[in-house]
């Protein structure tokens, strides 16, 4: 569901997000990296990836040339971009989610 997401402070917590939407899978990823304005190196700063898939296998059995990723800021603004992403993604390629196989029909990529 591309409606339904938690507020920024799970991921804050280092939880991801996953999910579907017709034929497409999704995934947000927290993560941390050094700050390019600290030069110590000790400070990091919080950032999103989203990444978006053909079903009906995980992303672990999915071909890498199928799945996208996207990088956003790690707040709610950047959280709100990420499910923004989805819903362009998901209207903008509509084709690419349809016909999605059954997983009892079809073998895993990977």
């Amino acid at each position: 569901m591309l409606d339904a997401f938690p507020i920024y402070h799970w991921f804050h917590n280092g939880n991801s997000y996953s999910g579907a939407e017709g034929g497409m899978r999704y995934v947000i990823v927290p993560g941390k990296k050094a700050d390019p304005a600290d030069e110590s190196g000790k400070k990091k700063i919080e950032f999103l990836t989203a990444y978006i898939w053909p079903g009906p296998w995980s992303i672990e059995h999915t071909a890498e040339e199928k799945i996208q990723s996207q990088e956003f800021d790690g707040n709610q603004q950047g959280l709100n971009a990420a499910v923004a992403w989805f819903h362009e993604m998901y209207t903008g390629e509509a084709d690419r989610w349809e016909n999605i196989p059954s997983i009892l029909d079809c073998e895993p990529d990977r």
